[in-house]
């Protein structure tokens, strides 16, 4: 069969798929953590542990991802998996969020439901985001422009359906809260919302893309390589360990920051005022998300990461100095624009994101004989894996070690010492992001020039073999 050509249509849906799928996470991303303190009543050391044992159940799911991708024998060896994991990322998302207080007393079962579903909507994530990434590959072949390009509209339309997020979120909550005059109830409506968005969207996406991840013929063998050379392939493939580690330190700062930020505006008495840096911000990255194609092509893939990251941990520095003025009041203005800096940056490396690994995937081919590729895309999981289970379980240690008082009777929440949840918002993704900062810099080699000629090699590699036979 033929491989069909790669149109608009195709980068569209893919990207679309993506975005919503993004958008659909934000209420746990943003606020589950918030959730489990405020509405299922949960202690923060409880979230902490709990969360601790999800994600590492998360992060040990996410190993073995490719591996199991790469030995299924679905009809499909990528759509397959996008189009039955579309189920459990639906309802993985949305129980995250769901009241449970009315029928189960013990604080205990409402964190193991929280957590059961976590590791059901992250596991998920673990193949669908390889089997995507792989998509990019089989979508564009070896056309880097190609694949940059379909890295590039999918973070474009990320920011894009961020900025609707962003937007919408807490207004529909409160909304909802209005309406029904239950406080917690929005949450859940708005990520049911969101997640019924992502799912329609993906299964057309599939469809329309199965002419570039065509059956196997009947009777075909698929040859694969081993489990011992998948794993040799990664722990052998030097850039692919700096890119890894470099992400992981990165990640963890951002995971961190990402969950307390709402802490920040909820005991400052402006938790509504939230909207309007994460929509400023939004808008910031899908401006960030346009120019970063072209910036890219001027610095460098490395450079764009690098600048990315230094910006970052230079914005966490001015949020943990400037965000609260003297008086102890949160110093808005200040803060929108730091928020809109820090996001600006990411999405100068972000429409790069999967290239990243792709390249190095292309380098270990070359330099190994052995294509596991689906390996490469495999890692680019890893440190956010990792990253979920240490950054977002300090963050319930975090809030804990800084005295947080959930609200009584109305009132507004509050920290026992707020010096030091200052320093868990800023100091400790700033030192994260400059330590990632230091790896690439001293250990990532790898230039796209270089990453360009592996994948024209690999093909022609390919092309003789096939010849041969």
């Amino acid at each position: 069969m033929e491989k069909p050509a790669l149109t608009q249509r195709h980068v569209n849906l893919f990207a679309l798929a993506n975005g919503l799928n993004m958008m659909a996470q934000t209420i746990p991303l943003m606020y589950l953590t918030l959730f489990m303190t405020d509405y299922l009543h949960i202690s923060p050391v409880a979230i902490g542990t709990g969360l601790l044992i999800a994600k590492t159940v998360d992060f040990l799911v996410g190993l073995v991802a490719g591996i199991i991708i790469e030995k299924s024998r679905l009809k499909h060896k990528y759509l397959s998996w996008i189009r039955l994991l579309t189920v459990t990322l639906f309802f993985g998302n949305i129980v995250q969020v769901l009241d449970t207080t009315a029928f189960i007393s013990s604080p205990t079962v409402r964190l193991a439901i929280v957590c059961v579903f976590y590791a059901m909507f992250h596991c998920s994530m673990n193949f669908n985001a390889t089997a995507r990434a792989t998509m990019i590959a089989k979508m564009a072949g070896a056309d880097m422009e190609g694949r940059k390009m379909i890295t590039a509209r999918q973070a474009q339309e990320g920011a894009a359906a961020s900025i609707v997020s962003s937007a919408v979120t807490l207004p529909a909550i409160h909304l909802v809260e209005k309406l029904t005059g239950s406080p917690s109830l929005g949450y859940f409506v708005v990520a049911l919302i969101f997640s019924s968005c992502f799912a329609v969207t993906n299964l057309i996406f599939c469809k329309s893309a199965e002419g570039f991840d065509p059956p196997a013929a009947a009777g075909t063998v698929r040859k694969t390589a081993t489990v011992a050379q998948m794993v040799q392939s990664v722990v052998t493939n030097k850039q692919m360990l700096v890119l890894f580690f470099g992400f992981t330190f990165f990640t963890i700062g951002t995971q961190i920051y990402s969950g307390v930020t709402a802490y920040f505006f909820r005991v400052t008495g402006n938790f509504s005022y939230m909207t309007i840096p994460l929509t400023a911000r939004s808008i910031c990255a899908f401006l960030a998300s346009m120019i970063g194609p072209t910036l890219g092509r001027k610095l460098g893939k490395k450079k764009a990461l690098l600048t990315a990251w230094f910006v970052y941990a230079a914005g966490a520095l001015c949020l943990w100095k400037f965000a609260l003025r003297p008086d102890g009041t949160a110093n808005l203005p200040m803060v929108t624009v730091i928020m809109c800096l820090c996001q600006s940056a990411m999405y100068l490396y972000t429409v790069f994101l999967t290239t990243y690994y792709l390249d190095c995937g292309e380098y270990g081919y070359y330099t190994s004989g052995i294509d596991n590729r689906t390996m490469a895309v495999t890692c680019m999981n890893w440190p956010t894996k990792i990253s979920m289970a240490l950054g977002g379980s300090l963050v319930g240690y975090g809030i804990a070690w800084a005295g947080y008082r959930p609200p009584v009777d109305g009132g507004l929440p509050s920290f026992a010492n707020m010096g030091r949840f200052m320093t868990i918002i800023g100091v400790a993704p700033a030192i994260f992001s400059l330590v990632a900062v230091v790896i690439i810099i001293l250990f990532y080699k790898l230039t796209d020039a270089q990453a360009a000629e592996y994948a024209r090699l690999n093909v022609e590699r390919e092309a003789a073999a096939k010849a041969a036979h």
